[in-house]
């Protein structure tokens, strides 16, 4: 009876508190859809144009043969003569031409602007190379014959991408073992903002538990007999419920709110009792942190810093913000540790493995196991606020 009483007034302040509704399902819709956007063109493998120039002090047909397959290895970029110093540059030599059969190293140079990003940089790379590759091959056909010297550009063109073309069927193994074609780019964008918007729950946890205390509310509790495992619990539930919530909706909005903003739909592929057993577990774990953030926070401000640098943090080593398969192999290994990289995977096995409830129990045992331990912490310091609140009125 008091654990309903006490459960239903925290939803009934939730309600009331319009940053804390803001921060727990706006915020994390906005990430979901915002981050889809922005990383849209990467994860369907079409990356962003760009803008180059390429400076060619003796302009001949090899040069111009160069140009042309810099720009089938660049589509939809801008291939300059001339533009001003912020632009990366290709300059050619001035014995480009000469030294194609010649030498191994042809006279060519990147130049890149410091604030160019290592994408680009490497982007740049790999087309100058593949041009190069194929500028050096159509040389090669010209001087054996195979290429008739009076042939256009688009001929030779076309030749030397009949010869260099490489056809790759991509496919995703799944945890079955089986074969799929490759899953679409939400599949991979969407988990990992779902559950960085689920560990949010610390921070309306901890500010509610600030409020409480020093309104005295906690302290009128306790002297009313309320044990301590029913003031934790009516801490848990409420916020459980709310990540349970959050966790259907944010995948709503990845199934059918996507493909209206013209972005590929969210797949749920798999058992439906296995998104509910990762459901449950991830939620456990958000809310025992976010249970042991609210007992040592000491005022709103160190919630603030401690649930929000702590998300931060998770987040970062969890390849949340920054894959894993980019991280440095420490790094990576680092990554282990958190409780968000254990969803993230889980997530991958459901979801573009196709896994079933047996292949992401592994995961939900270490978010359980990680719910447990700081679960258990987390009662130990809220008694232990609890007592000092009492000890600190009396006296």
């Amino acid at each position: 009876m008091r654990l309903g009483a006490l459960v239903r007034k925290e939803f009934l302040l939730l309600t009331r508190d319009y940053h804390a509704l803001a921060v727990l399902f706006l915020m994390p819709a906005l990430f979901v859809l915002l981050m889809a956007f922005a990383l849209a063109e990467v994860n369907q493998d079409r990356l962003p144009a760009l803008e180059l120039v390429l400076e060619t002090p003796q302009a001949s047909e090899e040069s111009a043969f160069f140009a042309a397959a810099l720009g089938g290895q660049l589509p939809e970029s801008r291939v300059l003569e001339s533009g001003n110093q912020a632009l990366p540059r290709i300059r050619l030599g001035n014995d480009f031409a000469e030294q194609l059969l010649d030498t191994e190293q042809v006279s060519l140079s990147l130049i890149f602007p410091a604030a160019t990003d290592a994408l680009t940089r490497q982007r740049l790379r790999t087309a100058v190379q593949v041009a190069l590759a194929q500028t050096r091959l159509m040389a090669f056909l010209l001087d054996t014959g195979d290429l008739a010297a009076d042939s256009s550009l688009a001929e030779r063109l076309e030749l030397v991408d009949q010869r260099t073309e490489i056809r790759i069927d991509e496919q995703e193994l799944l945890a079955s073992g089986a074969l799929e074609q490759r899953a679409n780019a939400s599949q991979h964008s969407v988990p990992a903002w779902l559950i960085f918007g689920m560990f949010f729950v610390m921070l309306p946890m901890a500010n509610g538990f600030q409020r409480e205390q020093q309104s005295g509310i906690l302290l009128r509790l306790r002297c009313l007999g309320v044990s301590m495992g029913t003031l934790a619990l009516s801490k848990l539930l409420p916020y459980l419920a709310i990540n349970l919530l959050q966790f259907v909706l944010l995948l709503a909005i990845g199934v059918w709110a996507l493909p209206l903003l013209g972005l590929p739909g969210l797949q749920l592929p798999g058992s439906a009792a296995a998104y509910v057993l990762l459901a449950s577990c991830l939620a456990l774990a958000a809310c025992c942190l976010g249970l042991a953030i609210a007992s040592l926070a000491r005022s709103g401000e160190q919630a603030l810093m401690l649930s929000g640098g702590i998300n931060l943090i998770l987040a970062a080593i969890g390849g949340i913000m920054v894959p894993r398969s980019v991280m440095p192999e420490a790094m990576a290994r680092l990554a282990e540790i958190s409780p968000m990289s254990w969803a993230l995977d889980a997530f991958l096995v459901l979801l573009v493995g196709q896994g079933s409830l047996s292949d992401v129990a592994p995961w939900c045992a270490r978010l359980l196991l990680f719910a447990a331990i700081v679960g258990a912490a987390a009662l130990f310091l809220f008694l232990k606020r609890l007592n000092d609140t009492q000890w600190t009125t009396h006296n």
